[in-house]
């Protein structure tokens, strides 16, 4: 009689860990400021107002979206070994729904670094040394040549190399700062977000919901334990689906992985982590827009 219950228990935990793995988190929110002068997108954070209004509490992030006449500003700021590693190896994308729906599928996004499934340079590179692959050598900055652009053109999802410039005007930035923060900055023009506005208009009308997608960690990834005692190997399964639409949205991973609490500084790393936050666009100086209720 007890076999059949805890099987019952452990299918129902399992079927709730998937559940969660895609589940989309919304931090608490925070005032939207009018940026009065146009930032530096350089991977550093030095030009950024703090504190950091908004957070994923499960990736120990923090986050800001701001704008000026121009530009939508997006940055991004973890010192949390475990989720710089988890961003660098596993891959990220930012989405911009300027509709202000939580939805990547009509979205376009920036695609730095990309996953292990859209990552052809990395899949190249491991080819053509297995041994860099056999080994299990930590993946870094270095190695993450390629970003995307999804849902800009209806026909393709362009890849660029990263430091080089694209048609859509878009800038993007991965580095770290002196504090060892790992900081995202990206910039993208008001003009490419909605095409049909009179640029000679406010766009302060319009919201925007910004997406941050973390995808997770294989389970033979090396991390670094949050005790800084040395690299962790995680040791899982997972199984992943999902397709680009015609918005170029991104398909859902989902992870069976350990790795979840325990000791030593070990956290969860292999599910997807899903942040979507709406904002209104600020009008100037003068004002402070209210955020969008949810």
């Amino acid at each position: 009689m007890k076999l059949p219950s805890l099987i019952s228990i452990a299918a129902v935990t399992l079927l709730a860990s998937c559940s969660s793995s895609h589940k989309a988190e919304t931090s608490d929110p925070g005032p939207t400021t009018w940026q009065t002068q146009p930032l530096t997108i350089d991977g550093r954070d030095n030009d950024w107002k703090r504190p950091l209004p908004y957070t994923i509490s499960s990736e120990k992030i923090s986050y800001s979206v701001t704008n000026d006449a121009d530009n939508l500003y997006i940055l991004l700021s973890t010192r949390n070994p475990q989720t710089q590693q988890k961003i660098i190896q596993g891959g990220m994308t930012v989405w911009v729904n300027t509709k202000g729906d939580k939805s990547e599928s009509e979205a376009v996004g920036i695609g730095y670094p990309l996953d292990t499934r859209n990552d052809r340079d990395r899949r190249i590179m491991e080819e053509a040394q297995p041994d860099r692959n056999k080994n299990n050598k930590p993946v870094t900055l270095e190695d993450k040549k390629v970003y995307a652009l999804y849902g800009f053109s209806r026909d393709s999802i362009p890849n660029y190399t990263y430091g080089d410039d694209n048609p859509q005007g878009i800038n993007m930035r991965l580095d770290y700062n002196n504090q060892g923060e790992l900081i995202y900055e990206a910039s993208l023009p008001l003009t490419i977000l909605f095409p049909n506005h009179n640029p000679s208009s406010s766009y302060a009308a319009n919201s925007v919901a910004v997406g941050i997608f973390i995808e997770g960690l294989p389970p033979d990834a090396r991390v670094p334990r949050g005790n800084g005692g040395g690299p962790d190997i995680g040791v899982g399964g997972g199984v992943g689906f999902g397709s680009f639409g015609s918005g170029g949205g991104l398909g859902i991973s989902i992870g069976t992985g350990s790795l979840i609490g325990g000791g030593g500084g070990r956290k969860q790393l292999f599910r997807q982590t899903q942040t979507w936050q709406v904002v209104q666009l600020a009008r100037g100086q003068a004002s402070t827009p209210a955020l969008k209720a949810f």
